[in-house]
């Protein structure tokens, strides 16, 4: 989360699971309303002060790509876009070094828009493909995704859930994304909160990783910078380990377990910063 703790310690976060073998980052833009998160990510919305929105994410993205290579997404609610700007968001975080910008409520009808502006700048426009959405809605959203597509873990929750995952109605769903768009990779995120459980979605469902936010939070209320970045440590070694997918190239959160293409430059597991 762009801001959280405050801009000097995200930025350190960051920067510290990007070492501890995230292969993805994943920078939250605070907002008023983060519908899609859990009680403990919204708290960090209200600590990090949504009225910096886009602002502190800019300002977080440059600093963070100043010195990692760990390729950069940010996470916006449209609502923050608006305010903003949608062609001035794309600009500024394209200047900055984003390689992305995942908007999980695009109007549909601003979808196209949204992912052509995104193209023109060179930046990716994933999107989230809903669990209960039609299936018109998902191959629409299949389409349009650059980058990735986010599939929710747990089927009608927020993140930071901690309900048991059904696997194979996950692997069914990716599946279905996959033969939707099969030259996009899907990550999963929403419900993924042990380096168990995501070397087990890794391994049963054709995901390209995880994405993990909610835990990292709790480790670090518990332990600190160095608490955090031990478990983004354990959720990439859970990843690498014999019988989970090579981590080979082809979201703060982190995204382990194998990268999506053209964001993991280096092998390290992909590990968004965990919701």
């Amino acid at each position: 989360m762009a801001g959280f703790p405050d801009e000097r310690t995200g930025v350190e976060l960051l920067t510290a699971y990007a070492r501890s073998g995230a292969s993805l980052l994943e920078i939250g833009a605070p907002a008023t309303d983060p519908w899609l998160d859990g009680p403990t990510i919204a708290a960090a919305h209200r600590q990090a002060g949504p009225g910096h929105g886009m602002d502190v994410t800019v300002a977080t993205v440059q600093q963070v790509t100043a010195v990692t290579s760990t390729p950069v997404i940010t996470m916006s609610y449209w609502a923050t876009v608006l305010a903003y700007g949608p062609q001035r968001t794309i600009r500024d975080l394209a200047a900055g070094g984003a390689a992305g910008c995942f908007v999980p409520d695009v109007p549909p009808e601003s979808v196209a828009a949204w992912t052509a502006e995104a193209a023109r700048a060179g930046i990716s426009a994933p999107l989230l493909a809903g669990r209960e959405s039609s299936s018109a809605e998902l191959t629409a959203t299949c389409r349009a995704a650059t980058g990735f597509l986010y599939a929710p873990a747990a089927a009608g929750q927020r993140t930071g859930c901690s309900a048991e995952l059904d696997l194979e109605g996950l692997a069914s769903f990716v599946a279905s994304l996959r033969r939707a768009a099969p030259a996009t990779p899907v990550l999963a995120g929403i419900g993924v909160s042990t380096p168990a459980l995501a070397a087990s979605i890794v391994r049963r469902t054709d995901v390209a990783g995880v994405v993990v936010g909610t835990p990292l939070l709790r480790a670090l209320a518990e332990g600190g910078l160095r608490g955090a970045a031990v478990l983004v440590e354990q959720f990439a070694a859970a990843l690498t380990r014999p019988g989970s997918p090579a981590s080979a190239p082809s979201h703060g959160r982190a995204a382990p377990g194998p990268g999506p293409d053209g964001f993991s430059p280096g092998g390290h597991p992909g590990c968004r910063g965990t919701r």
